[in-house]
This record gives structure tokens, sequence and C-alpha cells, in this order.
């Protein structure tokens, strides 16, 4: 890490005083005065050094930058390889070699449909990426799920095994008990509907195909305003193809099961099968 200028002129000085005094001479830098030319010499010296320095910083971040995307088969380099996927429903993206690397003839920005992308190693050989697309986030449709199999393929590792995963989010119910101040009457459904639906929509986000935690939920909801207090009753993760209450339980009756999951799909909304959806399992009690 750089040294500031006051610092590697103090080291400059101390050595200085320490070389002088090797050889039978003494000075004390501390009576110098502000023309004093050899104060003048160190400092300058001091400012070339504090400079150069932090421009090796910087050529360091510049090159970790670059390696984390360069090394080709590492998670992160493919990664950035998906968000650089181009797709057009009417022309199609073929890739070409150039210097022995897939890439495409003409790079189009507005093509690149992926927005959230996550790379995880599976079993030997084989690597899973999960990926969606759009704002919020949707599945890829068929034909671009296809596409993109085939890209990740020609830009991979030989011997690798590269699965594109592009599902429908999953689905959260949550029934649970909230305590709440007489004074929020005619807000407090809406206020915790709000909080729980940007809740999942800024984990899906940040955090694609990590794990959702229910102190997180129980935090969230009890620090909203009016809130004084929440009980959980169920809380439960489905798959978009599963049935109600056909995926798995994170709180039942009461009793925390799983603590944490991860989204199947990467990211997920709130149940919207009629009659389970936030509005219709949360119950809200003032006090």
């Amino acid at each position: 890490m750089a040294r500031t200028i006051e610092e590697c002129n103090a080291y400059i000085l101390s050595n200085l005083t320490t070389e002088f005094a090797s050889i039978g001479i003494t000075i004390n830098t501390a009576t110098w005065s502000k023309r004093n030319l050899l104060r003048a010499i160190c400092y300058v010296i001091a400012i070339a050094q504090s400079v150069a320095e932090q421009m090796y910083d910087v050529a360091i971040a510049k090159m970790q930058a670059i390696q984390n995307v360069s090394a080709a088969a590492t998670a992160l380099w493919l990664q950035d390889a998906v968000f650089k996927f181009q797709y057009s429903a009417t022309t199609p993206q073929n890739l070409i070699i150039i210097n022995n690397v897939p890439t495409y003839a003409t790079i189009n920005e507005n093509l690149r449909i992926v927005t959230a992308c996550s790379v995880n190693t599976s079993v030997t050989n084989q690597v899973n990426i999960k990926v969606a697309k759009g704002n919020p986030l949707a599945a890829l449709t068929s034909g671009e799920k296809t596409a993109l199999q085939t890209y990740v393929v020609s830009k991979g590792a030989a011997g690798i095994t590269y699965n594109v995963i592009s599902n429908n989010p999953d689905r959260l119910y949550l029934a649970a008990d909230i305590y709440y101040q007489g004074t929020y009457s005619t807000v407090i459904s809406a206020s915790v509907i709000d909080a729980l639906n940007n809740f999942l929509t800024n984990l899906s986000k940040v955090n694609f195909n990590g794990n959702i935690l229910v102190s997180d939920v129980e935090s969230l909801i009890r620090n909203i305003d009016g809130v004084n207090d929440v009980v959980i009753d169920r809380m439960a993760i489905r798959e978009s193809t599963q049935a109600v209450f056909g995926g798995t339980d994170m709180v039942l009756a009461g009793d925390w099961i799983n603590r944490k999951m991860q989204f199947s799909a990467g990211y997920a909304i709130q149940e919207d099968t009629a009659t389970y959806t936030f509005a219709d399992t949360l119950t809200f009690n003032a006090e």
C-alpha cells in the first residue's frame, strides 16, 4: 500500500540522519529552515516516492482485475463471458476465432441479455451456470437458453460439462402474525408487503443464487415503522413448477426447520397462487 508524502519524507530524514551519523556528522533535521536546500531535496524525493507507490498500487489493482476475468475456466472468467453473451432472434450471433479466442465479429452491447449469473461446480468436471434476464428478473426463453448453451461450450474449457440453467422464479410463502401500533392501521399492510417484495427483488439482484435467511425476514419486518413484533408461523420455498407447499419448509408451525436456503432458480418472488399471497397469509394485530 502506498505511503503518504509525509511518511516517505520521515523515512528519508530518518535514514539520512543515520547515514550521516555513521561517518561522524551530526545533523538535526528539526532545525532546518523552510528554505534549507537539503530539506527541499528530501521533500521532492518524498513526493516522487509517494506518487510512484500510488501508481504501483493502481497498476497492481488493474492487473489483478484483468487476471480475475482472464484466467480461462475460472468462475469469474466464465461469469464475465456469460454477461457478454449476445442474442438476436433475427440475426444469429456466431462466434469467430481471433488469435485462438472465440469472440464476436461485432460487439453489440444492446444484444447482451443476461443480467444475473452464478457459476458453481457441482461434481467433477461439471459446472452449473444459473442465469436470468431483464429487470425484474425472468427466465431465458428456450431459444435464448439454447444459444447460450452453445456459446458457453464454445468459450469454455475442453473436458468440462457446462449446464445452463434458467428457470422462472421460486415462490416464497410466508404466514406470520404481525403486531403493530394502532396508529399505523391504514398503512401497515402495504408497508410490510412492499418491504418484503423489495427485499426479494434486491436479494435476487445483489445475491443471485445466494441464501435467504429466516432471521433476515424477521428483522426486516420488525424494523418496519409501526411494527412491534412478528411471529412467523410458516415460511416455505418452492420451485415454480411445484405445487403450493410442494417445496421445502423453512419454518413450520412456528419451529425453525431450515434457517437458510438457496433459491433453486437463483431468485424468487412472493407466492402468487390465489389465497396464498402475502396479502392472504399475513395477519395484522393492532396493540
